[in-house]
């Protein structure tokens, strides 16, 4: 299956950009071809209706864009961990804990998607369960990655243990898979 592809706006200097994301690939790439904008807010419309031509929703959108930026992050914090100096640096530190922070606000964000398709079980059902499993993924791989105190996991652990209990009492329409 081909990855999936959106465009978001990007500050450039005191202008914006058009950038491209691809999920679960490090990004977003500035997309050349459209220029540089005066404000963020006209790079943002012409994204905007480049996802809107590609038949994207906002919560697709930012599904995507999200992943790409959380793929970056697990980059650098790959290439940190790699050289030793920086494992108690302040910088890597406070990196951890906005990564840490922004999963745990998706995390948050899953659990209200899980209990939305439990009370409205609409076609949108599957569609709400498949970002349940990519903030699971997002947080299982961070998981994997932190190496930091076990202590600091706590609450990412118990954001995941309140998430697997919605997803029990969560009915699956007949058929539906999560991918």
């Amino acid at each position: 299956m081909e990855p999936r592809f959106a465009f978001t706006a990007q500050f450039w200097g005191n202008g914006g950009v058009v950038c491209r994301a691809v999920e679960d690939r490090p990004g977003p790439v500035v997309e050349q071809q459209f220029g540089q904008f005066p404000t963020w807010t006209q790079a943002n419309d012409c994204a905007c209706k480049l996802n809107e031509g590609l038949g994207l929703d906002t919560v697709d959108v930012r599904q995507i864009v999200t992943s790409s930026f959380l793929a970056t992050a697990y980059v650098l914090q790959a290439a940190l961990t790699a050289n030793r100096s920086w494992i108690n640096s302040p910088v890597r530190l406070a990196t951890r804990a906005a990564h840490r922070s922004f999963l745990l606000a998706e995390l948050s964000l899953a659990l209200t998607f899980c209990r939305s398709a439990r009370q409205l079980a609409t076609e949108n059902t599957g569609h709400l369960l498949r970002h349940v499993h990519n903030a699971v993924v997002h947080a299982r791989r961070f998981m994997a990655l932190f190496g930091g105190d076990a202590r600091e996991l706590e609450d990412v652990s118990a954001s995941l243990a309140a998430l697997g209990a919605a997803l029990q009492a969560t009915p699956l329409a007949s058929g539906q898979i999560i991918q």
